[in-house]
């Protein structure tokens, strides 16, 4: 499921032509933990994968449809 978020969230990241860095500035969240969540390495909370979605200007449904636990 974190795998495939963080495709996602890689995925627009690249079609808004944003670095980590940048998609970083647009949540609060160090850019590290951008890198970390495109990895699927962290679990994400409600709060910041809404904060991800409006950063990216794309529907949090979209980010997350579809997602199983065991994904």
């Amino acid at each position: 499921m974190s795998r495939i978020f963080g495709e996602r969230v890689r995925e627009r990241r690249t079609e808004l032509a944003l670095s980590q860095e940048r998609l970083a500035e647009g949540t609060s969240l160090h850019w590290s933990v951008i890198g970390r969540i495109e990895r699927g390495q962290s679990n994400l909370t409600l709060a910041n994968i809404v904060k991800l979605s409006e950063a990216l200007e794309i529907d949090p449904g979209k980010l997350v449809a579809g997602l199983r636990s065991g994904d």
